[in-house]
C-alpha cells in the first residue's frame, strides 16, 4: 500500500485504500491581530476577564469547524485495521497448521457469534471447550514459531501504519491530524475485540441506533480478510484461556450482573504528553539510551539473568516469545520497540511536514498558503524537538495523540491539565508579542474541534450499556499545586472561552475546586453551564487528594490529579489505572438475595440477616469480576503490549517494560457499583414497610414485587406508598442515607484488597456511563418501587423522581456516599432549571450548591441545565436538535446519538418528579470562598393509607458511616409527607 495523501473538503469519505480525494479550495482568512491588546498575565491567579471577540472574520473560522463536524457523516473507519492486517499477514504469519484449522473453526465461531449477538443465544459447553482448546494451540503454534518478542512486532505495526495512514488537511484548520480516516470516523480494532461487529457490519448502515456509514469494500476486507486473521490472536480469543469461568464469554453476553469492558482494549489513560512537549521524541530516545546502558551495566555487575516478573507470564508460564521471554529479554525487547515507536513518530511529522508544505504550494489563497507554511515548519520542529511557542506545543500534544489512536484503543485517552503544561509556552508568547489571547482563542478552539472528531465503535449490546458515542476524552483545569496554592491561570479561563465557542460532545472539561479557587473562573465556569451541554463538572479538592493518597499516591502526585475520561480521577502521566475495567450491578445482588432456592428469602428475621447475605453475595460476584478482568489483562500483557504508549507513561523507562505488564508507576483498575441509590431505596422500603410498621411480610412485598406491582389495585397501592411515603435516597431524610452509605462503603471495602496482574490495587468507583440502562433492562422489579426493566440510578444520584425537595437534599443526601474509600471516581448528576439561574443571582446560587457541598464533604457535581420541554421536542424532532448537548454520567453526548430508553431517562431526570418542577430552593449567596448550603429540612407527611387511618411517619436520625477520619457528616432530618398518591401528592419544602 502506497502513500496517500489528501487536502479533503467537508463531504468527502471512504477509506486509504480507496485512493486519492480531490483537493479542496482552502478557506479561513486569518488577518492579523495586532489590534489586540495582549494583556496582562500573573504568576498563579487569571488574569482580568479576557473578551474573546466573536466578529467575523477573526472568530468565524471556529463556527466553520463546528458546523463542518455537526455536518459530517458517522463512519466507519477500517484503515489502521486493514494496515495492521497488512503488516502482520506480511511479517508474522500464521504457522501452517493454524492455517489448516482456522479457516474451519472461523466458519463455526462467526455462526456461534451471530446466533449469541443477534438472537442472544449462549455458546454451549462443548462450543466454549473446542474454541478455547483450538485457541490454546494457535497460541502454542505461534509461540514456537516466533523469532523476536511480540512487542517488537507491534512497535514495527505502529511504524507501518504511520508511514501509510492518510494525511488529510480539511479546511480552516490550525491543528492537523487524523484520529481516523474519517472527518467523524469510528475506528475498529481487530486486534483487540472488533470481532464481535461480525455479525452487524451487514446492517451496519441501516442500524436503528447510531448508524454508521460502511463501505462495500470494507465490509468484505473486515469479513473475508481482517477478521479471519485476527480472530486466532486478538485478545477476544486469548482472554478466555486465562479464565477461571469456563462459561466467561455466556456470562458476560447476559450482561445483568456485570460487564467487562477491556476486551475492547485497557486504555483510559492520561499520558505523559507534557514530556513530549518539553523534551520532544528525541529527548526521549536520550533517556532510552541511558535506561539501556544502566541496564546492562546492572547486569554485568550481577551477572546475565532476567529481570522480568519471576521471568514468565502472569499465569506463570514461559511467554514462548510471544511478548516476554524467561531468558531476560523483557527490558531489551522494551527498549527495542520504544526505541522503533519513537523515530516512527519523528518520521511521521516529516511526512506532515512534506504534506502542509506540497498543499501550501497547491493553495491559491495566500492567507491559508502561508497558514500551511507555518504548519510545515512547525512540523519540522515538533514533536522531534522541543516546543517553542505555543501553537508548537499544541501542535506537538495533538500528534502524539494521533499516534497513541494508531496503537491503542481510544476510549478515555485524556490531555490531563492542559492549563498547567500549555500555559508556560502561552506566557512567554504572550509577553514577546507572538499571539493575543485571542489568537489563542482560536487555536484552542481548533486544538478542541480535532479532539472532537473520534467516536467509539460498540455493537447494539454494548451501546445500550455506553450510549451517546463518547471516546470520553477528558482535559482538567484548575486545581493546586502540591503546596495547596491555586494554580489556575490566563489559559484555565481561555480554554473555557474556546470550549463556549465550539460546544461539541467532546472532550470533556472538567474543573477541579477547592477554597481557593479563582472567583472569576468559577463564574465563568457557571456561565458557560448555563448554556447547557453540561461542562464543565466539578471536583472537589480537598475529598479527592486524600482518597487518591489511600489508594497508594503520594501527596505531591495526588496533589497532581487529573480527571481520566468521565469522571475518574487519576494519577497524570504516571499511571495506568484502566480506570473503565468493570461495572457491577448493585441491584442485581440485592435481587439474587431476595430470590434464594426454595424461597427462602422470606425467612429473614432483621435487616442485619439481609445485609449480612446482601455482603457475601457482593463478595462473590466481586471475585467473579475481578477473575474476568484479570484474565483480559494477562492477555493483554501476553499478547497485545503497546510500546509506544509506555514511552510516554512515567515508570515504563525505568522498569524497562510494558504498561500492559505493569510498566507504570501507578498500576490499579478500576470497579464501578452502579445502582446505589436502588439498593439504598429498596432496604429503606424494607426495614420500614416489613420490619417497622409490619405491613406486610418479606414474601408479601417480594411477591408483589415478583408481579411488577401490576396484580391489582393493592399492589398499585402498595406500589404508590414505596415511591411517596417510604423516604427515597436523595431527600435526606436520614434512613435511606445510612443505607447508602453503609452500601457504599460495603462495597469499597470489598474491591479494595483486589490486586491486578499489573501489581496495583483494584479501585471502587460509582459512575456509570449508561450501563444503568443496560443493567435496568435485564433487572425486575424492586421492593423500592421501581418497575422491571426501568433504568437503576447513575452514579450516586438519586433515582429519578426522589430529588423532589430540592439540590440541597440531593446534594448533602450525596455527601452519605462520599469519603476517601471511593478510589476511582463519582459521578453525581444534579438537574437545574435555567429559570432560577438567571444573571448574576444565578451565578451566587450555583456557587452556593457546589461550595456548600464541597465543604460538607462532597466529591463531584456535574449540572444539566435545560429545560424539560426542549428535550420532548428533540425527542419528537430530532433534525431541530442536532447539536443539543447533555449531560450523561460523566461525559455529554449529542442528545440524537442516545438510544431511546436513554433519552427517556434524561427526560426523566429534568423532570424533578414534580408537575411544577423542582422544589423551590433557599440558598444564601455566597458572599465569600467558603459560602455554605442551609440544608436544614423539616417536613410533615399527613396521608391516608389504604384503609383510611392517618399514617403518622417520624424518622428517626441515621447517623452516617464515619471515615478514618473521624468525620461524620449529619444527614438526619424530619419529614412529613402529603400525599394520597403520586400524582396530588404535595410535598412541603421548608428551610430554617
Amino acid at each position: 500500500m502506497g502513500f496517500v495523501f489528501t487536502m479533503r473538503t467537508e463531504g468527502s469519505e471512504e477509506s486509504p485504500a480507496q485512493g486519492a480525494r480531490s483537493h479542496a479550495s482552502a478557506r479561513g482568512l486569518h488577518p492579523a491581530a495586532a489590534a489586540e491588546s495582549p494583556g496582562s498575565v500573573r504568576d498563579v491567579h487569571p488574569a482580568a476577564p479576557v473578551e474573546a471577540t466573536g466578529s467575523e472574520p477573526y472568530m468565524a473560522r471556529l463556527s466553520r469547524i463546528r458546523t463542518a463536524l455537526l455536518d459530517a457523516p458517522y463512519s466507519l473507519c477500517s484503515s489502521k485495521a486493514e494496515l495492521i492486517t497488512e503488516y502482520f499477514r506480511g511479517h508474522c504469519p500464521l504457522p501452517g497448521l493454524t492455517r489448516v484449522l482456522a479457516p474451519i473453526h472461523f466458519k463455526g465461531l462467526s455462526r456461534a457469534l451471530y446466533d449469541n449477538l443477534r438472537h442472544g443465544t449462549p455458546q454451549s459447553k462443548w462450543q466454549i471447550q473446542l474454541s478455547n482448546g483450538l485457541q490454546s494451540l494457535y497460541r502454542e503454534l505461534e509461540g514456537w514459531s516466533a523469532t523476536r518478542p511480540l512487542i517488537v512486532d507491534y512497535a514495527h505495526a505502529l511504524a507501518y501504519v504511520l508511514e501509510r495512514q492518510e494525511l488529510i488537511i480539511y479546511d480552516d484548520e490550525l491543528i492537523v491530524g487524523n484520529l481516523s480516516s474519517q472527518r467523524i470516523g469510528a475506528p475498529i480494532h481487530p486486534d483487540l475485540g472488533g470481532i464481535l461487529l461480525l455479525a452487524e457490519l451487514e446492517d451496519l448502515d441501516r442500524r436503528e441506533v447510531n448508524p454508521i456509514r460502511i463501505s462495500a469494500g470494507q465490509r468484505r476486507r473486515l469479513e473475508e480478510e481482517v477478521f479471519p486473521f485476527w480472530f486466532t490472536r486478538s485478545i477476544l480469543a486469548r482472554a478466555p484461556l486465562f479464565a477461571t469461568d469456563p462459561q466467561l464469554q455466556n456470562t458476560l453476553m447476559a450482561g445483568r450482573r456485570f460487564i467487562l469492558t477491556q476486551f475492547a482494549g485497557i486504555s483510559h489513560v492520561t499520558p505523559d504528553y507534557q514530556s513530549i512537549i518539553e523534551k520532544g521524541f528525541s529527548g526521549m530516545l536520550a533517556e532510552i539510551r541511558d535506561a539501556k546502558r544502566e541496564l546492562h551495566e546492572r547486569r554485568s555487575r550481577n551477572g546475565a539473568g532476567s529481570n522480568g516478573p519471576n521471568g514468565a507470564g502472569f499465569d506463570g508460564t514461559r511467554s514462548n516469545g510471544a511478548g516476554y521471554s524467561s531468558a531476560g529479554g523483557e527490558q531489551e525487547g522494551f527498549y527495542e520497540a520504544a526505541e522503533i515507536t519513537l523515530r516512527a513518530g519523528i518520521a511521521f511529522a516529516e511526512r506532515w511536514s512534506d504534506r502542509c508544505r506540497l498543499e501550501a504550494g497547491r493553495c491559491k489563497d495566500p492567507h491559508r498558503a502561508r497558514e500551511l507554511l507555518e504548519l510545515a515548519e512547525i512540523f519540522r520542529r515538533v514533536p522531534a524537538g522541543p516546543a517553542e511557542t505555543f501553537h508548537e506545543a499544541l501542535q506537538s500534544l495533538f500528534t502524539a495523540h494521533v499516534i497513541v489512536h494508531q496503537e491503542s484503543f481510544q476510549h478515555g485517552v485524556s490531555f490531563g491539565r492542559i492549563d498547567q503544561y500549555l500555559y508556560p509556552y502561552y506566557r512567554r508568547d504572550l509577553e514577546a508579542g507572538k499571539i493575543t489571547p485571542g489568537r489563542a482563542i482560536e487555536l484552542l478552539g481548533c486544538f478542541l474541534g480535532k479532539a472532537a472528531e473520534q467516536l467509539p465503535l460498540f455493537n447494539t449490546m454494548a451501546t445500550e450499556y455506553f450510549s451517546g458515542l463518547s471516546s470520553a476524552s477528558g482535559l482538567t483545569l484548575g486545581g493546586t499545586d502540591s503546596e495547596g496554592r491555586d494554580a489556575s491561570n490566563e489559559l484555565s479561563l481561555l480554554l473555557l472561552r474556546a470550549y463556549d465557542h465550539m460546544r461539541l460532545r467532546q472532550p470533556n472539561l472538567h474543573l477541579r475546586v477547592h477554597p481557593d479557587s479563582s472567583a472569576e473562573l468559577l463564574d465563568l465556569a457557571y456561565e458557560t453551564l448555563k448554556k447547557g451541554g453540561g461542562m464543565p463538572a466539578f471536583f472537589n479538592d480537598e475529598a479527592i487528594v486524600p482518597a487518591l493518597e489511600k489508594l497508594g499516591a503520594s501527596h505531591e502526585h495526588a496533589c497532581d490529579y487529573a480527571v481520566v475520561g468521565c469522571v475518574e480521577w487519576g494519577i497524570a502521566r504516571r499511571s495506568f489505572p484502566a480506570a473503565g475495567a468493570a461495572f457491577l450491578s448493585l441491584p442485581a445482588v440485592l435481587d439474587d438475595i431476595l430470590h434464594p432456592p426454595k424461597g427462602a428469602g422470606a425467612s429473614y428475621r432483621s435487616m442485619e440477616e439481609i445485609a449480612v447475605a446482601f455482603e457475601k453475595a457482593l463478595q462473590y460476584m466481586v471475585q467473579e469480576a475481578v477473575d474476568g478482568n484479570d484474565s483480559i489483562e494477562k492477555a493483554h500483557a501476553a499478547f497485545r503490549p503497546t510500546p509506544f504508549l509506555s514511552t510516554i507513561v512515567d515508570g515504563c523507562i525505568t522498569k524497562g517494560r510494558d504498561v500492559t505488564a505493569g510498566g507504570a508507576l501507578y498500576n490499579s483498575s478500576g470497579m464501578q457499583g452502579v445502582g446505589l441509590a436502588d439498593v439504598a431505596d429498596s432496604l429503606t422500603a424494607i426495614e420500614q414497610l416489613v420490619f417497622e410498621e409490619k405491613r406486610l411480610s418479606l414474601s408479601e412485598l417480594m411477591n408483589a414485587v415478583d408481579d411488577d406491582f401490576r396484580a391489582g389495585p393493592g399492589q398499585e397501592k402498595l406500589r404508590v406508598r414505596l415511591a411517596v411515603k417510604v423516604p427515597k435516597y436523595g431527600q435526606q431524610s436520614g434512613r435511606a442515607e445510612y443505607w447508602a452509605a453503609r452500601i457504599a462503603r460495603m462495597y469499597c471495602a470489598t474491591v479494595r484488597p483486589h490486586g491486578n496482574p499489573r501489581g496495583g490495587p483494584y479501585a471502587p468507583g460509582f459512575w456509570t456511563m449508561t450501563t444503568h440502562v443496560g443493567f435496568g433492562a435485564r433487572l425486575g422489579a424492586l421492593p423500592s418501587g421501581r418497575h422491571a426493566g426501568r433504568p437503576l440510578c447513575d452514579g450516586i444520584s438519586p433515582a429519578n423522581g426522589a430529588d423532589r425537595f430540592g439540590p440541597t437534599a440531593s446534594l448533602m443526601s450525596a455527601v452519605a456516599a462520599s469519603g476517601d474509600h471511593v478510589a476511582n471516581g463519582a459521578a453525581l448528576n444534579e438537574k437545574l432549571d435555567p429559570l432560577y439561574l438567571q444573571g448574576e443571582a444565578g451565578n451566587r446560587l450555583m456557587d452556593g450548591l457546589t461550595r456548600g457541598y464541597f465543604s460538607a464533604g462532597g466529591m463531584q457535581v456535574q449540572y444539566n441545565i435545560i429545560d424539560p420541554t426542549v428535550l420532548i421536542d428533540a425527542k419528537a424532532h430530532p433534525e431541530r436538535h442536532r447539536d443539543l448537548v447533555v449531560r450523561i454520567s460523566g461525559y455529554s453526548a449529542y442528545f440524537n446519538d442516545l438510544t431511546e430508553a436513554m433519552k427517556d431517562d434524561i427526560i426523566a431526570r429534568s423532570l424533578h418528579g414534580a408537575p411544577g418542577g423542582p422544589a423551590c430552593m433557599d440558598v444564601r449567596p455566597a458572599d465569600s470562598l467558603h459560602a455554605t448550603l442551609d440544608v436544614s429540612t423539616q417536613v410533615d407527611h399527613n396521608a391516608d393509607d389504604e384503609s383510611g387511618s392517618a399514617v403518622s411517619v417520624s424518622e428517626q436520625a441515621y447517623p452516617s458511616a464515619d471515615d478514618k477520619s473521624g468525620r461524620t457528616v449529619d444527614v438526619s432530618g424530619q419529614v412529613d409527607h402529603n400525599a394520597d398518591d403520586e400524582s396530588d401528592g404535595a410535598v412541603e419544602n421548608s428551610r430554617r
